[in-house]
């Protein structure tokens, strides 16, 4: 879907070049005004068809059911901003053909496609610029069902390679050593994702705390470990394959590291 959404995007900006070759001064002019007016509009419209959609369904519809499914308005902002697509404009406009049936050109195709590829651009530009500074107003809550799903998943990932160790590690014949000290990080692991799902006791604050000031640490380390391996590269005494090989190790330590960090 990328692939075909990037490849229309490329076939519409060689098109929108030749349409803007095919249209004389005045016909540009008119073309670019069509452009700013037909953006206003699909503004206007979509966030007409938003909130009065909501209110006419709240007229019809008084159940309670309905009144627990409903959004604020800060949010339906966002939709209405957020809502513009382009494919399937610039599809049909890509669609009409060169000629009649008749042989002589298809009348305004330059226009067509002119206005299509700026209306499209505009609203990217636009939600570029208006979306984000939006988003933060709007203060949109949490997902609250996906936080407890990935806490849940993450919890029973653990539970399940703690108790699978002593099993694993017998037959791969591990040291008890090694074993032991896996245990101890898994169940340090463990006790922090239960504290973080029950914030309220009282030893919670301390680990989760705990947890957060490991992951700065050891991400804060990684820069250090990066530029002592530059450092001996530089010096000639490790070659560029060696170079690659240790950054490729401390990247997937930091991909690791950064989901837990991001969420700090």
């Amino acid at each position: 879907m990328y692939l075909l959404n990037g490849a229309l995007f490329v076939l519409v900006g060689l098109e929108a070049q030749a349409a803007v070759r095919g249209l004389s001064g005045t016909a540009l002019s008119e073309a670019l005004l069509m452009v700013a007016a037909l953006s206003c509009a699909l503004v206007v419209v979509r966030f007409f068809f938003l909130f009065a959609a909501v209110y006419t369904i709240r007229a019809l519809d008084r159940r309670p059911q309905q009144r627990e499914r409903r959004m604020g308005h800060r949010a339906r902002v966002v939709s209405a901003l957020a809502g513009f697509r382009g494919a399937v404009s610039l599809a049909l406009a890509l669609s009409v053909p060169y000629t009649l049936d008749s042989g002589g050109p298809f009348p305004d195709r330059d226009t067509i496609v002119f206005v299509t590829a700026g209306v499209v651009v505009t609203t990217l530009v636009v939600q570029a610029l208006v979306l984000p500074p939006v988003a933060r107003w709007a203060r949109l809550p949490r997902d609250t069902d996906a936080d407890r799903e990935l806490a849940l998943a993450r919890t029973a990932a653990s539970e399940a390679a703690l108790d699978a160790l002593p099993t694993v590690a017998a037959d791969l014949g591990t040291d008890p050593e090694v074993t032991e000290r896996l245990r101890t990080e898994y169940e340090t692991h463990l006790n922090t994702l239960r504290a973080a799902a029950t914030a309220d006791a009282s030893d919670a604050g301390v680990l989760v705390r705990h947890h957060k000031q490991d992951t700065a640490l050891r991400l804060a380390l990684l820069e250090h470990k990066r530029s002592a391996v530059i450092g001996l590269r530089d010096a000639r005494r490790i070659d560029d394959a060696v170079l690659q090989q240790v950054q490729a190790q401390l990247d997937v330590e930091e991909v690791r590291l950064a989901p837990a960090a991001d969420r700090e």
